[in-house]
């Protein structure tokens, strides 16, 4: 009877409920005795909130995860981030299809619409290889940390750590079991540096760049594609190029920009050396983009500098990855409708392609709801919050909603519950998209007609 409820149900509702009811019982597997460390004192409202911000890949907490968890808590943390990363339709699509079943239509265009993908062909090779691609990229960062971690930390506490740190890096989650201090302990070391870095642009470029990239790779190796760079980089789908132009500008930007203004800053990297300095501007411009780690106190930063921050967290990674925020093709098509407008060019093109002006409108309207959300949730805190800084409000808002899981001073947990629950509601539409969530909130009328009146002009500017 429910099976048959929500199979009848649209995608986006489908959507939503797997990652409500994923939410719901990871709270209560953390609720469970055997979850909770010696000296927990977390109820099951801080359990749920954690359970949020796992399944939605954030990195807030209301209590301390390496104080309030056991071994088993713990692991159930990482299975919570592993599904809110991949998604739970995704996962349990996959299976579905690994062991020779049949997945309906309507579970193809749910599973399809939460991984951004416009195609249904081919689809159990799409979803069997993410599975595989998730598993290579995080066994081959894990082996690489643990070899790291367990000189320092013993062989069961170094392999833990590996396993947990490779989960939260590929999935953008933001969370760690090591020191309490996010991984400032390794500003200088260069393999965590590095190895987080790939883990956190793997997980956010997106699961259709990769296959097209890997495909692209694979024609060269059989000789039936050129071995030109440009030529190559010229056959990848359009939206692989955009995605990828899009993530690395913001990415050098973001570094120069960062060195630019924090080069003679002693409170953060101003004694560090020049190699130094490049290391943790690279890892600071890779990771507050979409995943939330620090090498470095962002409390020491000038105020641009997190001010900027916050402004890149918002375009997030890209559409189909484990990231969160508006997403840089949604960004993109904004300003290229900008850009054409100003220009007086009717249609928006890129790449020698005319973009649908549907999806040029969907995106406007992606950006516009999120805004919105923004500004709603800032306003709830701010009428809630009287004590707390405006700014450090904004900002926890702001990490909240884009997943990016940073708080100022240690906010989060010093917020009230009416505060702690707009939290969680702006985590869950930040992960799987506020147009998502209000397309399963409302019920389209399906006799609904397309009506043509009049034109009339509206003064505008």
């Amino acid at each position: 009877m429910i099976g048959d409820k929500i199979r009848h149900l649209s995608p986006s509702k489908k959507i939503t409920f797997s990652f409500l009811m994923i939410i719901f019982i990871g709270s209560l597997f953390l609720s469970l005795p055997v979850s909770q460390s010696a000296v927990s004192e977390a109820g099951y409202f801080q359990h749920l909130f954690t359970s949020v911000s796992m399944v939605c890949v954030t990195g807030l907490l209301t209590t301390p995860l390496i104080t309030t968890y056991s071994l088993f808590g713990k692991v159930v943390c990482i299975l919570l981030m592993q599904i809110g990363g991949l998604g739970l339709m995704t996962i349990l699509a996959a299976f579905i299809v690994g062991v020779g079943k049949k997945i309906s239509f309507k579970d193809k265009i749910a599973v399809s619409e939460a991984l951004n993908r416009d195609k249904l062909g081919d689809f159990k090779n799409y979803l069997t290889s993410i599975i595989k691609y998730t598993a290579v990229i995080e066994g081959t960062a894990f082996i690489f940390l643990a070899v790291r971690l367990i000189p320092e930390y013993g062989t069961k506490n170094g392999f833990f750590h590996a396993l947990f740190l490779a989960v939260s890096g590929f999935c953008n989650a933001g969370f760690d079991t090591l020191r309490g201090n996010s991984l400032q302990h390794y500003v200088h070391d260069p393999v965590v540096n590095i190895v987080m870095m790939v883990l956190i642009v793997l997980g956010g470029i997106g699961f259709s760049v990769w296959f097209d990239i890997t495909q692209n790779v694979q024609s060269i190796f059989k000789k039936t594609g050129s071995r030109n760079l440009k030529r190559n980089y010229q056959r990848l789908q359009v939206h692989t190029r955009l995605a990828i132009n899009i993530s690395v500008f913001l990415l050098l930007f973001g570094i120069m920009l960062f060195l630019i203004v924090e080069w003679n800053n002693p409170s953060s990297i101003g004694d560090f050396s020049v190699g130094e300095k490049i290391l943790a501007a690279v890892f600071q411009s890779t990771t507050f983009r979409t995943a939330g780690f620090t090498t470095v106190n962002f409390l020491d930063f000038k105020n641009f500098t997190n001010f900027f921050f916050v402004v890149i967290s918002f375009i997030g990674g890209s559409p189909g990855g484990t990231a969160g925020g508006l997403k840089t093709t949604t960004v993109a098509l904004v300003v290229l409708l900008m850009y054409n407008e100003i220009k007086g060019q009717k249609h928006i093109n890129y790449a020698y392609h005319t973009i649908p002006t549907e999806i040029v409108r969907r995106a406007l309207v992606v950006l516009v709801t999120f805004f919105v959300c923004f500004m709603v949730g800032t306003g709830l805190l701010l009428l809630f919050e009287q004590d707390q800084r405006p700014f450090h409000l904004i900002f926890e808002t702001a990490s909240a909603l884009t997943t990016i899981g940073l708080t100022v001073d240690n906010l989060t947990p010093q917020l009230s519950t009416v505060s702690q629950v707009v939290i969680m509601i702006l985590m869950f539409i930040g992960r799987i998209g506020p147009i998502t969530i209000f397309l399963s909130l409302g019920r389209r009328n399906k006799k609904q007609k397309n009506y043509r009146y009049a034109e009339t002009k509206i003064l505008i500017g």
